[in-house]
């Protein structure tokens, strides 16, 4: 037999051995870590607390899908037609997806920091008004503008990375002036549902595993943690600030492990049903999305097109 032949049979076998093998990843695990640890059982119901909204959303989007066409006023139906099947391809596209996980960390940290950005930028600008002997409260208006520059800013990042809103722009006049902002919000929606539909049950079933998998880990890693702050505390040669320290940490600990069990239940009996619930999602999102076509190819064959 021809050497060549057996070479490259071999490498194909090697090839097909690697490809079914699952990939290492990238960086180790955190969870020997006491910080990481202590913020597991919050990052498992924030996860679940995710899936559940995404969900939820996703659902009552699907139920307006019928009443799309009945926003728009005289567009041009085919332009119509191409708009919405362009914004459910960019709810299963890589730079949707990457983007809309972006924005979702954005949106998490503003939540979470709000005050305390809040406080410091209306604070600054409050403090600078005075210095111009000014009497103007300009502290909530700083807030509020901020918070709505944020969403704002991440909407128009979102849609960049969604192809109906670039054919909208393309196509205004066809689709009409009037309809432009019922579209622009239309294609968010489909291209969201879309996402949720098809993409984010495995993402959060994998993510929602890949947590799981470090339990025991976290476990030993708060036991160590509460051992060695406990040891602090006991220890006559330490000082009262480390002591006070320590004593923190083994709260918090302390807190964290009696969270652990219970976290993982609850997230295991979510995936439990995470795939029953995930079909049934694509299969209403799928339904109702040929649904639409259907209507608006209905009112495309019916209407006459300039």
């Amino acid at each position: 037999m021809n050497k060549g032949i057996i070479l490259s049979a071999a490498l194909a076998c090697l090839s097909c051995a690697c490809s079914s093998q699952k990939s290492e990843a990238a960086y180790a695990s955190s969870a020997t870590e006491s910080g990481y640890a202590e913020r597991y059982p919050d990052a498992l119901a924030s996860l679940r607390g995710r899936l559940a909204a995404h969900e939820s959303k996703a659902q009552q989007v699907i139920a307006a899908f019928s009443t799309y066409p009945d926003a728009l006023r005289d567009p041009n139906w085919q332009d119509v037609g191409s708009v919405v099947e362009r914004a459910d391809g960019a709810g299963k596209s890589g730079a949707y997806v990457e983007q809309l996980e972006e924005n979702e960390h954005v949106a998490r940290f503003h939540e979470e920091e709000k005050a305390e950005l809040e406080k410091k930028i209306g604070g600054a600008a409050q403090y600078t008004v005075k210095q111009k002997n000014c009497d103007a409260d300009v502290y909530g208006a700083t807030t509020n503008a901020l918070g709505k520059a944020v969403e704002k800013q991440l909407e128009l990042r979102l849609r960049a990375h969604n192809e109906a809103h670039r054919f909208i722009a393309d196509n205004e006049d066809s689709l009409g002036k009037a309809n432009v902002e019922t579209l622009q919000k239309q294609a968010d929606d489909i291209a969201y549902a879309s996402y949720v539909s098809h993409v984010a049950a495995k993402q959060t079933k994998e993510q929602a595993e890949a947590l799981m998998d470090e339990g025991s880990e976290i476990k030993k890693t708060l036991d160590r943690t509460i051992s060695e702050a406990q040891k602090v505390e006991a220890d006559p040669a330490r000082s009262e600030g480390q002591k006070r320290a320590a004593h923190a940490r083994s709260e918090a600990a302390q807190a964290a492990k009696q969270r652990v069990d219970s976290e993982i239940q609850q997230a295991k009996y979510v995936l439990d049903g995470l795939d029953d619930r995930s079909k049934k999602l694509e299969a209403d999102y799928d339904a109702a999305f040929e649904n639409l076509k259907q209507r608006i190819s209905e009112k495309a064959s019916a209407t006459p097109q300039t």
